[in-house]
C-alpha cells in the first residue's frame, strides 16, 4: 500500500537476530501485501503560517489513473482548483513519487515481527522496517502494529503512532503526532476472504509536521482499493518462507 510507505518510511526497529517470519502473518501478508492492488484516498493539507492557516488543499490520490493524474488538486481554500494551479501543482507532485519498481518487500522486516498480543480470533504484531536504509527519521521512536484474523489469514487493521514528537530531515522538520488506525473490512460475499480487492477500509489516519518552523497537518480519508495502472505498478515482494 502506497499510503502506508508515505506515512511509515520512517520505521524500524533495533537490530536483531534474523528469524523467520511468523507463519499467520506470511500469509496475510502474501494475500494482502503481495498482490498488486493499491489504495486510493483523500488528503487534506492545512499549511499554516505565523500561527494561521495560509491554504487548505483537498487532494486526490487514485493510483488506478495513468502517471499525470494519479495526484488531483480538487480543492483550495474550500473552493475547485483552477485549470492552472491544478496542472502547476500536478507536476510538483510527481516529481516528489516515489520510485515505482521498489519493492516494498525491501522495506518491512517481516523476519523481525513480534506478536504483542493474541485472542481466539487474531494475533496483533508489531512489524519493524528494515534497518539497511539510509532513514531520515530517528527510526526509534515510531510503533507500526498489523492485525490478524487467524480465520480468513487476512490482515484486519494497521496502525501506527509516536509517543513524543522527533526531529527529522537534519533537524529542519518535526514530527509533532501521527495517527494511523485503518480497519479493513472484508466484504461478507463468498470469497471475499481471499480478495484484498474486496475490503472496505475504514479508519482514521492523520500527521502533524512542523517544516521550517510553520505547521502542517494531514488527513488522510476515504481509503478504496484500485487496481493500479500499468504506468506505476509498485513491485511487491512477499516475505521470505519461514
Amino acid at each position: 500500500m502506497r499510503l502506508i510507505l508515505i506515512l511509515l518510511l520512517a520505521l524500524a526497529a533495533p537490530a536483531a537476530a534474523r528469524a523467520a517470519t511468523p507463519a499467520l502473518l506470511e500469509r496475510a501478508v502474501a494475500k494482502w501485501i503481495g498482490g498488486r492492488d493499491e489504495w486510493a484516498f483523500t488528503q487534506s493539507v492545512r499549511e499554516f503560517a505565523d500561527g494561521q492557516v495560509r491554504e487548505e488543499r483537498l487532494e486526490l490520490y487514485d493510483p488506478s489513473q495513468p502517471g499525470d493524474r494519479i495526484w488531483r488538486l480538487l480543492a483550495v481554500n474550500g473552493r475547485p482548483a483552477t485549470a492552472e494551479r491544478r496542472e502547476a501543482w500536478a507536476q510538483a507532485k510527481l516529481k516528489k513519487r516515489l520510485n515505482p519498481g521498489k519493492p516494498l518487500g525491501d522495506f518491512f522486516d517481516f523476519e523481525r515481527a513480534t506478536a504483542l498480543e493474541e485472542t481466539d480470533t487474531a494475533v496483533r504484531y508489531h512489524v519493524p522496517l528494515r534497518n539497511d536504509h539510509a532513514w531520515l527519521f530517528p527510526t526509534d521512536r515510531v510503533n507500526l502494529r498489523v492485525t490478524v484474523d487467524k480465520a480468513t489469514h487476512a490482515i484486519s487493521q494497521i496502525e501506527a503512532g509516536i509517543d513524543e514528537p522527533f526531529r527529522v530531515a537534519l533537524g529542519l522538520g518535526r514530527v509533532m503526532d501521527l495517527d494511523f488506525d485503518v480497519q479493513m473490512n472484508p466484504s461478507a460475499a463468498r470469497g471475499a476472504a481471499d480478495d484484498p480487492r474486496a475490503a472496505r477500509p475504514g479508519g482514521t489516519a492523520r500527521a502533524v509536521v512542523n517544516k521550517l518552523g510553520q505547521r502542517v497537518e494531514y488527513a488522510w480519508s476515504g481509503f478504496r482499493r484500485v487496481v493500479p495502472h500499468p504506468d506505476h505498478v509498485i513491485a511487491v515482494r512477499p516475505p521470505p518462507a519461514g
